[in-house]
């Protein structure tokens, strides 16, 4: 994605907010996904969900998927919210250049997404508000029936002198890479 200031300073954070269930949009819920996001913090967020300006370590905590693990291994020990609704700040090089963000992988399907990007954050969502949405082929779609990974600035960085800039200049343009890939993982082969 990409924009350029005409003539003054202006905030741009763009998002894909895509849903994702790899066992299918018809599979059920997405808790036995197994997750892995390369942030070791996350933005740490008010009663409110709106970033505080502090981070937060995500090692001992529900947040925690350095390592991969299932979606709902520790879901129910979130007490803000009905499922993950957090942006985690991105390990690897600072910046603009690329770095791995997540990985997917659905055991049933064997299906693997892989997400990078030059962002510096991810917003992991696990469709905690959605309730009886009426999608593809007639599906009723329910709480936690997919994932998003919003590769973004963080949330609220205008207001947070501390958070990577958003601000555009016409010398300075946005541009925000991701790379979605797709592909299959047998279960013997890791």
């Amino acid at each position: 994605m990409k924009a350029q200031a005409l003539n003054k300073p202006t905030p741009v954070n763009l998002v894909n907010h895509a849903y994702w269930n790899l066992g299918n949009h018809n599979s059920g819920n997405i808790l036995d996904e197994e997750v892995q996001i390369f942030g070791s913090q996350i933005t740490f967020v008010d009663d409110h969900l709106i970033p505080t300006g502090k981070f937060a370590s995500v090692k001992g905590t529900p947040y925690d998927f350095l390592k991969p693990h299932t979606v709902g291994s520790m879901i129910n020990l979130l007490n803000k919210t009905n499922g993950y609704d957090i942006n985690y700040v991105l390990d690897g090089p600072k910046g603009k250049e690329i770095k791995k963000a997540a990985i997917v992988y659905d055991k049933k399907s064997w299906r693997v997404l892989k997400l990078s990007t030059n962002a510096p954050g991810l917003q992991f969502y696990t469709a905690n508000f959605v309730k009886n949405e009426k999608g593809k082929c007639g599906f009723v779609y329910q709480p936690r029936s997919a994932l998003c990974l919003e590769s973004q600035a963080f949330p609220d960085s205008v207001n947070r002198p501390n958070f990577p800039s958003t601000i555009v200049t016409p010398e300075k343009p946005y541009k925000h890479v991701m790379f979605i890939k797709f592909s299959t993982k047998g279960p013997y082969v890791r």
